[in-house]
């Protein structure tokens, strides 16, 4: 019945039955569906808004770009089209579609639209939005320099009103933490924080909340950025319209639990954000909330559903630190597992995004570039990847902590003792402030590597698994068990070679496994029989375990999203994961990745 009713008449309807919803108070996303059919923007003849259409637009565009900014993107495109050019309500309809455009990834759209609108912006509202979305696009461009300058500029104009030296001192703010430049960022977020409080403007009071969390997190100090996260939240979800801001504050609250070694709640918090961003369609915050999943995936050893996680979402929807970050975390993963060439090709394709970041770190990509200088044998090399992170980026103590187990075996290992003692030294200061599980094994590895100590190094290994982190328990295991062959322990050795072995077989680390059974052969301490499925490259045996259980569930019949939901997975994920067994297996369709795991089940190997 529906499509045979003409067109016209159907567009009519749908334009009635979002004004009926409007009028009744439903949410703006509920109206927009209602009127995208109305002007044909879902698959129809593109028709022209009438007034009432462009005059709820106008008043619903900013609630409606935080729920749906793919919808208000597709509706304000035809509203800008529609509107007189000139009028005040067609440059409010274009500020918010240059923050649809950017919310939906066309960072170069908006940046367009944006750039050509503030040539004739002199409404002080719409001027802080053009600069506002035009600061983010040249964020994701690396020239946050530039979006400084522009910013000076609008601060020092005559008859700036509170709230918006509010806004534009929180963009200074973000633009500054962007860079790298910490300490700058939590000043100028603290006086936009007052001055967001006198003006009493939720928006600008939770971004200043947030970049303050940011500050916290990159200064080290996890336990003082939760309450502000929780302040913040609680600023934000509140107000529809403030929904983008909800979600990255989850986002980087996830973050801060993993950094705290929360890992429960982290990965919840991550999910939530995850599922959110998805479902508003919000396409920089999806890949903003993957990446911190892998993150938090890599952290505690779940290393085959991180790298499906970061390889989610095409590098250009992600912010250059964001893509810089899951570049290295595939990169570290690959070469522990022997995946030279893969690595390496992580690392060459995050070059264009390092280059926009400034003196931001970014911890996994500095452990994969000096692995990459490891793995060619050139230890003073590798150790100068990450002490030039020490030496240049001291203000963002969360990245820095991560490289320091890294660097004193590196700087051991070269006997640079002066180097082992300075970055041991800040590990055990962070230990002593602190009770996070991660911080004290860090200080126990260091110092019990400069100490040659192995029961302090079995400690540290406890400890870092108490933690949640895998890797370095296996190094503080291998560690260990060389310390104890050192000394002719034999039995001490072998019991910390067996279970550093098992850490590095469970991760899939044929790098690390081999370096082992090389060391300690000539010691009569051997490794168990090998694992199968990491020596082969193609076939059933080349699957890894959570592959091998997505097929089982291929098999039952459950659909991509039920096996998300079992699993607690996005369905990009399980998607991806699948993609990766029709490539090992050489297969076409799921009818063929369930005949195979039929055939395993009736004829295991």
């Amino acid at each position: 019945l529906y499509d045979e009713i003409p067109a016209p008449v159907r567009a009519a309807w749908h334009r009635d039955a979002g004004r009926a919803l409007a009028e009744s108070g439903a949410p703006a996303d509920r109206v927009a569906r209602q009127l995208l059919w109305a002007v044909g923007g879902s698959g129809g003849a593109t028709e022209p808004m009438d007034e009432w259409i462009l005059g709820w637009l106008a008043r619903a565009a900013e609630l409606l770009v935080g729920q749906a900014p793919r919808a208000a993107a597709e509706l304000l495109r035809q509203a800008v089209a529609s509107s007189p050019v000139g009028s005040a309500q067609h440059d409010h309809l274009v500020g918010r579609l240059a923050d649809a455009l950017y919310r939906v990834g066309d960072v170069a759209g908006a940046e367009q639209v944006a750039t050509r609108a503030l040539v004739h912006a002199v409404e002080p509202d719409l001027l802080v939005d053009l600069h506002w979305t035009l600061a983010q696009c040249r964020m994701r461009a690396g020239r946050s320099a530039e979006s400084l300058a522009t910013l000076n500029r609008a601060l020092a104009a005559p008859g700036i009103s509170a709230r918006h030296r509010a806004r534009l001192l929180v963009l200074t703010a973000r633009t500054h933490s962007n860079l790298g430049e910490v300490e700058t960022a939590g000043r100028v977020a603290t006086t936009a924080l007052a001055a967001a409080s006198e003006a009493d403007d939720n928006w600008a009071i939770g971004w200043a909340l947030l970049v303050l969390t940011l500050v916290a997190m990159m200064q080290g100090q996890m336990t003082d950025a939760l309450p502000l996260f929780d302040r913040a939240l609680t600023v934000t979800q509140a107000d529809p319209a403030l929904t983008d801001l909800s979600l990255l504050l989850q986002i980087n609250k996830a973050i801060a639990l993993g950094d705290l070694d929360r890992y429960e709640e982290a990965f919840a918090a991550a999910q939530q954000a995850r599922h959110l961003a998805d479902r508003a369609g919000t396409l920089v915050r999806l890949a903003q909330a993957h990446g911190a999943l892998g993150q938090l995936l890599f952290d505690t050893g779940r290393w085959d559903d991180a790298m499906a996680e970061v390889e989610v979402l095409p590098d250009d929807l992600k912010e250059p630190s964001a893509a810089c970050c899951d570049h290295g975390i595939a990169a570290v993963i690959c070469f522990h597992r022997g995946e030279i060439t893969t690595a390496r090709g992580h690392l060459a394709a995050a070059v264009p995004y390092a280059q926009r970041i400034g003196n931001r770190v970014v911890g996994p990509l500095a452990l994969a570039r000096s692995l990459d200088a490891e793995q060619a044998g050139a230890l003073p090399e590798a150790l100068a990847v990450l002490t030039a992170e020490f030496a240049d980026n001291t203000e963002e103590l969360d990245e820095i902590e991560d490289l320091f187990a890294d660097a004193v075996r590196l700087a051991t290992k070269i006997d640079d003792l002066g180097t082992a003692k300075a970055i041991a030294g800040h590990a055990v200061t962070l230990a002593a402030e602190s009770e996070i599980p991660h911080r004290q094994a860090n200080a126990l590895y260091c110092r019990a590597l400069l100490d040659h100590d192995p029961p302090r190094l079995l400690a540290a290994a406890e400890c870092y698994g108490d933690a949640g982190r895998a890797l370095l328990s296996a190094k503080a295991l291998e560690a260990a068990a060389g310390e104890f062959v050192d000394g002719d322990d034999r039995d001490q050795a072998r019991a910390a070679f067996t279970r550093a072995v098992e850490i590095y077989t469970s991760l899939g680390a044929a790098t690390d496994v081999g370096r082992l059974q090389t060391r300690f052969r000539a010691h009569g301490i051997r490794r168990g029989p090998r694992s199968k499925h990491r020596q082969a490259r193609s076939g059933w045996d080349s699957l890894t375990p959570a592959e091998i259980k997505i097929a089982a569930l291929v098999e039952a019949g459950l659909s991509n999203p039920e096996i998300a939901a079992k699993l607690f997975l996005s369905r990009r994920t399980v998607g991806t994961h699948v993609s990766h067994i029709l490539k090992k297996l050489d297969v076409h369709s799921r009818i063929d990745i369930a005949r195979e795991a039929a055939l395993r089940t009736i004829a295991p190997s």
